[in-house]
């Protein structure tokens, strides 16, 4: 009984060796095959690269430019009459003439210059109330397509923080 034991148990390591050997991958001089490299990583915005001009593409081409002559040339009439005399009526017939360019970009601009020359005092007659209104009228004469935006985005968020500068003077003290 004793060696049907001994027995039992020397097969049973001979038969593990076995397994652990035919388990075990060949010493081989040939290398695994390892896959390709992946091809170039593209991100998100890979074609994006910083102060790079990009050129048009057919259908901004085929669109033309946005702005006519005339109406760029009664924009810079608007922006320097602003500039020479900052008043009610040259504050509205800029405003209104940015907005009506369509192009939100511009209209954000001619908000901040507005809100610098009201800063500074030198656009007196305008109260904080009217100038937000003036703003956020103006802002829908723009298109849908260009309120919609990413420009539009940065314009209401120009839009947004001129509302809270503006309402931190409406209120009474």
């Amino acid at each position: 009984m004793v060696t049907f034991l001994f027995t039992s148990v020397f097969v049973l390591g001979l038969l593990a060796i076995a397994i652990y050997f035919w388990q075990k991958p060949a010493n081989r001089s040939e290398t695994i095959g390892l896959p390709p490299l992946p091809e170039e990583q593209r991100g998100l915005f890979s074609d994006f690269r910083v102060n790079e001009l990009r050129p048009p593409t057919e259908n901004q081409l085929a669109e033309g430019p946005k702005v006519d002559a005339e109406t760029f040339q009664e924009a810079i009439k608007a922006i320097k009459a602003f500039q020479e005399s900052p008043n009610r009526i040259t504050t509205t017939n800029l405003l209104h003439i940015a907005a009506l360019a369509d192009d939100a970009k511009n209209y954000g601009r001619a908000v901040e210059l507005v809100l610098m020359s009201w800063r500074d005092g030198s656009l007196s007659d305008v109260s904080a109330h009217e100038l937000q209104t003036l703003f956020n009228s103006q802002y829908w004469v723009l298109s849908s397509r260009t309120r919609t935006s990413g420009a539009g985005f940065v314009l209401k968020e120009t839009l947004s923080s001129a509302k809270r500068e503006l309402e931190s003077t409406n209120k009474p003290i």
